[in-house]
Protein backbone atom coordinates (compact mmCIF):
# COMPACT_ATOMS: atom_id res chain seq x y z
CA UNK A 1 0.00 0.00 0.00
CA UNK A 2 1.21 3.51 -0.80
CA UNK A 3 0.08 6.85 0.55
CA UNK A 4 -2.01 8.85 -1.88
CA UNK A 5 -1.21 12.46 -2.66
CA UNK A 6 -4.81 13.16 -3.59
CA UNK A 7 -6.77 15.56 -1.40
CA UNK A 8 -9.83 14.09 0.29
CA UNK A 9 -12.91 15.95 -1.02
CA UNK A 10 -14.31 16.08 2.52
CA UNK A 11 -11.40 18.30 3.57
CA UNK A 12 -12.79 21.10 1.41
CA UNK A 13 -16.06 22.54 2.64
CA UNK A 14 -17.03 23.56 -0.88
CA UNK A 15 -16.76 19.96 -2.12
CA UNK A 16 -18.54 18.15 0.67
CA UNK A 17 -20.93 16.48 -1.75
CA UNK A 18 -24.39 17.90 -1.09
CA UNK A 19 -25.38 17.09 -4.68
CA UNK A 20 -26.26 13.50 -5.54
CA UNK A 21 -26.37 11.96 -8.96
CA UNK A 22 -29.61 11.92 -10.93
CA UNK A 23 -29.68 8.56 -12.68
CA UNK A 24 -31.66 8.19 -15.89
CA UNK A 25 -31.73 5.68 -18.72
CA UNK A 26 -29.14 6.52 -21.35
CA UNK A 27 -27.10 8.93 -19.16
CA UNK A 28 -23.35 8.60 -19.76
CA UNK A 29 -21.30 8.26 -16.57
CA UNK A 30 -17.61 9.02 -16.17
CA UNK A 31 -14.99 8.99 -13.42
CA UNK A 32 -16.18 12.25 -11.89
CA UNK A 33 -19.73 10.94 -11.52
CA UNK A 34 -18.66 7.94 -9.48
CA UNK A 35 -16.37 10.09 -7.32
CA UNK A 36 -19.25 12.47 -6.68
CA UNK A 37 -21.45 9.52 -5.71
CA UNK A 38 -18.90 8.40 -3.11
CA UNK A 39 -18.40 11.94 -1.85
CA UNK A 40 -22.13 12.48 -1.37
CA UNK A 41 -22.58 9.43 0.88
CA UNK A 42 -19.33 9.99 2.76
CA UNK A 43 -20.14 13.65 3.23
CA UNK A 44 -23.64 13.05 4.60
CA UNK A 45 -22.33 10.45 7.06
CA UNK A 46 -19.44 12.65 8.18
CA UNK A 47 -21.72 15.65 8.73
CA UNK A 48 -24.11 13.59 10.85
CA UNK A 49 -21.26 12.16 12.96
CA UNK A 50 -19.73 15.60 13.41
CA UNK A 51 -22.94 17.10 14.79
CA UNK A 52 -23.98 14.06 16.82
CA UNK A 53 -20.66 13.31 18.48
CA UNK A 54 -18.08 16.02 17.73
CA UNK A 55 -14.44 14.98 17.60
CA UNK A 56 -12.36 12.71 19.81
CA UNK A 57 -11.66 9.13 20.79
CA UNK A 58 -14.59 6.74 20.32
CA UNK A 59 -12.82 3.61 21.63
CA UNK A 60 -9.27 2.42 22.23
CA UNK A 61 -6.22 4.33 20.95
CA UNK A 62 -4.49 4.25 24.34
CA UNK A 63 -0.93 5.59 24.11
CA UNK A 64 1.75 3.81 26.18
CA UNK A 65 5.52 3.55 26.41
CA UNK A 66 7.21 0.14 26.35
CA UNK A 67 10.42 0.40 28.45
CA UNK A 68 11.74 -2.82 26.91
CA UNK A 69 11.60 -1.77 23.27
CA UNK A 70 11.75 1.99 24.02
CA UNK A 71 8.75 2.50 21.78
CA UNK A 72 5.70 4.69 21.97
CA UNK A 73 2.77 2.61 20.77
CA UNK A 74 -0.84 3.42 20.04
CA UNK A 75 -3.34 0.65 20.67
CA UNK A 76 -6.00 -0.19 18.06
CA UNK A 77 -9.07 1.99 18.20
CA UNK A 78 -11.36 4.47 16.53
CA UNK A 79 -11.68 8.26 16.58
CA UNK A 80 -13.74 10.92 14.84
CA UNK A 81 -11.78 13.82 13.41
CA UNK A 82 -13.05 17.44 13.25
CA UNK A 83 -14.54 16.74 9.81
CA UNK A 84 -16.59 13.79 11.08
CA UNK A 85 -14.42 11.19 9.35
CA UNK A 86 -13.79 7.87 11.10
CA UNK A 87 -10.06 7.43 11.79
CA UNK A 88 -9.29 3.81 12.64
CA UNK A 89 -6.10 2.06 13.71
CA UNK A 90 -6.78 -1.68 13.30
CA UNK A 91 -3.35 -2.81 14.55
CA UNK A 92 -0.94 -1.25 17.08
CA UNK A 93 1.29 1.49 15.69
CA UNK A 94 4.76 1.86 17.17
CA UNK A 95 7.43 4.54 17.05
CA UNK A 96 10.92 4.43 18.58
CA UNK A 97 10.95 7.54 20.75
CA UNK A 98 14.74 7.96 20.74
CA UNK A 99 14.85 7.87 16.92
CA UNK A 100 12.12 10.50 16.69
CA UNK A 101 13.85 12.70 19.30
CA UNK A 102 17.24 12.55 17.62
CA UNK A 103 15.67 13.25 14.23
CA UNK A 104 14.04 16.36 15.71
CA UNK A 105 17.42 17.41 17.17
CA UNK A 106 18.99 17.15 13.72
CA UNK A 107 16.08 18.90 12.05
CA UNK A 108 15.32 21.71 14.51
CA UNK A 109 17.04 21.68 17.90
CA UNK A 110 15.58 25.09 18.78
CA UNK A 111 12.07 23.65 18.41
CA UNK A 112 12.81 21.02 21.06
CA UNK A 113 14.54 23.57 23.29
CA UNK A 114 11.46 25.78 23.18
CA UNK A 115 9.29 22.75 24.03
CA UNK A 116 11.08 22.27 27.36
CA UNK A 117 8.88 23.22 30.31
CA UNK A 118 10.86 23.71 33.51
CA UNK A 119 7.94 22.94 35.84
CA UNK A 120 7.48 19.58 34.10
CA UNK A 121 11.25 18.88 33.83
CA UNK A 122 10.87 17.71 30.29
CA UNK A 123 10.07 18.32 26.65
CA UNK A 124 6.33 18.42 25.99
CA UNK A 125 5.23 16.39 22.96
CA UNK A 126 1.66 15.78 21.80
CA UNK A 127 0.58 12.58 20.05
CA UNK A 128 -1.96 13.02 17.24
CA UNK A 129 -3.64 10.71 14.76
CA UNK A 130 -4.89 11.93 11.41
CA UNK A 131 -6.84 10.58 8.44
CA UNK A 132 -4.93 9.58 5.31
CA UNK A 133 -5.84 7.93 2.01
CA UNK A 134 -3.92 4.79 1.06
CA UNK A 135 -3.69 3.35 -2.47
CA UNK A 136 -3.88 -0.42 -3.02
CA UNK A 137 -3.41 -2.72 -5.99
CA UNK A 138 -3.27 -1.96 -9.70
CA UNK A 139 -5.81 -2.17 -12.47
CA UNK A 140 -5.90 -1.24 -16.16
CA UNK A 141 -7.14 2.20 -17.12
CA UNK A 142 -7.11 4.57 -20.06
CA UNK A 143 -3.85 6.56 -20.28
CA UNK A 144 -4.13 10.14 -19.12
CA UNK A 145 -1.82 11.46 -21.84
CA UNK A 146 -1.45 10.63 -25.52
CA UNK A 147 -1.75 7.21 -27.12
CA UNK A 148 1.87 6.43 -26.27
CA UNK A 149 1.48 7.31 -22.57
CA UNK A 150 2.82 4.71 -20.15
CA UNK A 151 0.39 5.28 -17.27
CA UNK A 152 -2.44 3.01 -18.50
CA UNK A 153 -2.83 1.58 -15.00
CA UNK A 154 -4.18 3.06 -11.79
CA UNK A 155 -4.70 1.97 -8.22
CA UNK A 156 -7.60 -0.45 -7.88
CA UNK A 157 -8.68 0.57 -4.36
CA UNK A 158 -8.42 3.45 -1.91
CA UNK A 159 -8.28 2.64 1.79
CA UNK A 160 -8.92 4.92 4.76
CA UNK A 161 -5.65 4.98 6.69
CA UNK A 162 -4.33 6.66 9.84
CA UNK A 163 -0.99 8.30 10.60
CA UNK A 164 0.42 8.94 14.07
CA UNK A 165 2.19 12.27 14.56
CA UNK A 166 4.44 13.48 17.38
CA UNK A 167 4.50 17.27 17.77
CA UNK A 168 6.83 19.14 20.13
CA UNK A 169 4.75 21.83 21.85
CA UNK A 170 7.13 24.77 21.79
CA UNK A 171 4.19 27.18 21.92
CA UNK A 172 3.34 26.22 25.51
CA UNK A 173 6.71 27.28 26.86
CA UNK A 174 6.99 30.38 24.69
CA UNK A 175 3.59 31.75 25.73
CA UNK A 176 3.89 30.77 29.38
CA UNK A 177 0.56 28.95 29.23
CA UNK A 178 0.27 26.32 31.92
CA UNK A 179 -0.56 22.82 30.80
CA UNK A 180 -3.69 22.79 32.95
CA UNK A 181 -5.30 25.65 31.02
CA UNK A 182 -4.89 24.07 27.62
CA UNK A 183 -6.00 20.50 28.34
CA UNK A 184 -9.66 19.42 28.33
CA UNK A 185 -10.88 18.28 31.75
CA UNK A 186 -11.93 14.77 30.74
CA UNK A 187 -12.75 13.65 34.28
CA UNK A 188 -15.12 16.56 34.84
CA UNK A 189 -16.71 16.02 31.43
CA UNK A 190 -17.36 12.38 32.26
CA UNK A 191 -18.81 13.16 35.68
CA UNK A 192 -21.18 15.68 34.14
CA UNK A 193 -22.79 12.88 32.13
CA UNK A 194 -24.40 11.54 35.29
CA UNK A 195 -25.65 14.89 36.59
CA UNK A 196 -29.30 15.86 36.20
CA UNK A 197 -29.60 17.34 32.68
CA UNK A 198 -30.77 20.90 32.20
CA UNK A 199 -33.26 20.24 29.41
CA UNK A 200 -33.81 23.92 28.68
CA UNK A 201 -30.08 24.55 28.31
CA UNK A 202 -29.70 21.49 26.07
CA UNK A 203 -32.49 22.64 23.81
CA UNK A 204 -30.95 26.11 23.56
CA UNK A 205 -27.59 24.61 22.61
CA UNK A 206 -29.30 22.65 19.83
CA UNK A 207 -31.03 25.76 18.53
CA UNK A 208 -27.74 27.67 18.58
CA UNK A 209 -25.66 24.75 17.38
CA UNK A 210 -25.54 25.29 13.63
CA UNK A 211 -21.90 25.89 12.72
CA UNK A 212 -21.85 25.77 8.95
CA UNK A 213 -19.87 28.31 6.97
CA UNK A 214 -16.75 30.32 7.64
CA UNK A 215 -17.17 30.12 11.44
CA UNK A 216 -15.44 26.73 11.59
CA UNK A 217 -13.18 26.96 8.52
CA UNK A 218 -9.97 28.77 7.67
CA UNK A 219 -9.80 29.84 4.04
CA UNK A 220 -6.39 31.36 3.24
CA UNK A 221 -6.23 33.41 0.07
CA UNK A 222 -5.20 31.18 -2.79
CA UNK A 223 -4.96 28.11 -0.55
CA UNK A 224 -7.12 25.14 0.35
CA UNK A 225 -9.73 25.47 3.09
CA UNK A 226 -9.19 23.64 6.38
CA UNK A 227 -10.95 23.36 9.74
CA UNK A 228 -10.04 26.12 12.16
CA UNK A 229 -7.56 24.92 14.79
CA UNK A 230 -8.82 23.65 18.13
CA UNK A 231 -6.92 24.61 21.27
CA UNK A 232 -4.88 21.39 21.12
CA UNK A 233 -3.58 22.14 17.62
CA UNK A 234 -0.08 23.58 17.76
CA UNK A 235 0.88 26.07 15.04
CA UNK A 236 1.57 24.25 11.79
CA UNK A 237 -0.24 21.03 12.79
CA UNK A 238 -2.89 19.57 10.48
CA UNK A 239 -6.11 20.92 12.00
CA UNK A 240 -7.98 17.74 11.10
CA UNK A 241 -5.70 15.71 13.40
CA UNK A 242 -7.07 14.24 16.65
CA UNK A 243 -5.10 14.61 19.90
CA UNK A 244 -4.49 11.30 21.68
CA UNK A 245 -2.00 11.97 24.47
CA UNK A 246 0.66 14.30 25.84
CA UNK A 247 4.19 13.07 26.56
CA UNK A 248 6.63 14.64 28.95
CA UNK A 249 10.05 13.42 27.82
CA UNK A 250 12.68 13.83 30.58
CA UNK A 251 15.38 16.25 29.45
CA UNK A 252 18.38 18.14 30.78
CA UNK A 253 17.69 21.86 30.26
CA UNK A 254 21.43 22.41 29.79
CA UNK A 255 21.73 19.66 27.16
CA UNK A 256 18.45 19.29 25.29
CA UNK A 257 20.27 17.73 22.32
CA UNK A 258 21.06 14.56 24.30
CA UNK A 259 18.20 12.11 24.66
CA UNK A 260 17.72 10.99 28.25
CA UNK A 261 17.02 7.26 28.30
CA UNK A 262 14.22 7.50 30.85
CA UNK A 263 10.55 6.59 30.85
CA UNK A 264 8.41 9.52 29.67
CA UNK A 265 5.17 10.48 31.36
CA UNK A 266 2.14 9.65 29.20
CA UNK A 267 -1.10 11.56 29.81
CA UNK A 268 -4.02 9.93 28.00
CA UNK A 269 -6.60 12.13 29.75
CA UNK A 270 -5.61 15.24 27.79
CA UNK A 271 -7.61 14.04 24.78
CA UNK A 272 -11.23 14.66 23.85
CA UNK A 273 -13.55 11.68 24.32
CA UNK A 274 -16.69 10.76 22.39
CA UNK A 275 -19.08 9.28 24.95
CA UNK A 276 -21.04 6.96 22.67
CA UNK A 277 -24.01 5.08 24.19
CA UNK A 278 -22.48 1.76 23.18
CA UNK A 279 -19.46 2.47 25.40
CA UNK A 280 -21.44 3.77 28.37
CA UNK A 281 -23.52 0.58 28.58
CA UNK A 282 -20.41 -1.23 29.84
CA UNK A 283 -20.48 0.74 33.10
Amino acid sequence: MTRSNRRDPLSDRFKEGADRLNYALGVMLDERDFRDEQTYHRGRLARALKYLFGTGTVAGLRVDFDPTTKEIFVAPGLALDPLGRAVEIPRPKCLVLKDWYEARVADDLQHLTDAFVASESGVIVDVFVRFLVGERGKTQAFPSGGLDATDAVTHARLRDEAEVLLVARHDLALTGVSLATITPNAAADFASLFAAPDVGAMQQRILDGWRDGSETWDEPAGGASAPKPLKEHAPGVDTSAVLLARLTIPADPNDIATYQDQTPDVDNDVRRFVYAPGVLTHY
